[in-house]
C-alpha cells in the first residue's frame, strides 16, 4: 500500500510540473504573439521541420535530436528579412539527456556577404581540443577575444580578413554571444538562453549592432 501511495505521489507531482510548464509556455506564446503584432511581424506558434532543414549548414541546427522551432516572428526592416524563433534540441538520451532552449534571430539581406563561420563562448573542453589541434582561430592583436571565444570557419584566411578590429573589439566587450554566418545570413543567439518577451526589441537591436558591423558598406 505504501508503495502505491509513493508512486501515486510521484505521478501527481510530475503531473503538476507538466501543468505548470504548459501554463508558462502558453503565457509566453501569448506574450510573443503580442510583441510580433507590435512590430508588425507575422507570428506562428510552431513551424514545420523544413525551416530547420533549410538551416542545417549552421552548427546550432546540425547536432542533437528532438529539434523543435516555436514562437516564430517574421518581418522586414530596411531591406533586412528578420526571423526570431525559439529553438530547442536534445543531446544524449535517457538519464544522460540534456535539452538546450534558446531564442535565435536570423538576418537575411543582400547587404551580407559572409564567410562560413561559427563563433561561440570558449569553454574548458574547447581549450583541450585546441591543444590537440582542434581549430580555433585566434588573434594576437585581441587576446581578450581569443581567450573568451572559439572561432571556426571553413576558410580560415577569409574568416581572419572578415573579423576586423571593430568587430573583434565589439566581442571583446560583449561576452557570452554566439554568432554564425554564411553568405547572406547572419544568426545570433545566446546558447541555452530564452529572451523574455519584453526584451525582444533590445534583442533585435543587439543583433542589428552586429549586422551593421559586418554588412557591405554601400
Amino acid at each position: 500500500m505504501e508503495l502505491f501511495l509513493i508512486l501515486g505521489g510521484i505521478t501527481a507531482f510530475v503531473g503538476i510540473i507538466i501543468i505548470i510548464i504548459r501554463h508558462y509556455e502558453k503565457k509566453r506564446t501569448e506574450a510573443m504573439k503580442a510583441v510580433a503584432s507590435s512590430l508588425n511581424f507575422s507570428f506562428s506558434r510552431k513551424e514545420s521541420n523544413s525551416l530547420i532543414a533549410s538551416l542545417d549548414q549552421f552548427l546550432l541546427f546540425s547536432h542533437g535530436h528532438s529539434k523543435m522551432v516555436s514562437n516564430v516572428m517574421k518581418g522586414r526592416v530596411n531591406d533586412i528579412d528578420i526571423t526570431i524563433m525559439g529553438y530547442r534540441y536534445t543531446i544524449g538520451s535517457d538519464s544522460h539527456a540534456r535539452t538546450w532552449a534558446q531564442t535565435v534571430i536570423l538576418f537575411q539581406s543582400r547587404l551580407l556577404l559572409l564567410p562560413s563561420f561559427n563563433l561561440q563562448p570558449e569553454r574548458f573542453i574547447h581549450k583541450i581540443g585546441s591543444a590537440l589541434g582542434y581549430q580555433d582561430i585566434n588573434f594576437n592583436s585581441h587576446p581578450a577575444f581569443s581567450e573568451q571565444y572559439l572561432l571556426r570557419g571553413t576558410d580560415e584566411e577569409a574568416v581572419r580578413n572578415f573579423f576586423t578590429d571593430g568587430l573583434l573589439a565589439y566581442y571583446d566587450k560583449h561576452k557570452g554571444l554566439s554568432t554564425e554566418g554564411d553568405g547572406d545570413i547572419l544568426m545570433f543567439y545566446r546558447e541555452g538562453k530564452k529572451v523574455p518577451p519584453q526584451n525582444i526589441r533590445s534583442f533585435i537591436e543587439e543583433g542589428l549592432a552586429i549586422f551593421n558591423l559586418v554588412r557591405i558598406q554601400t
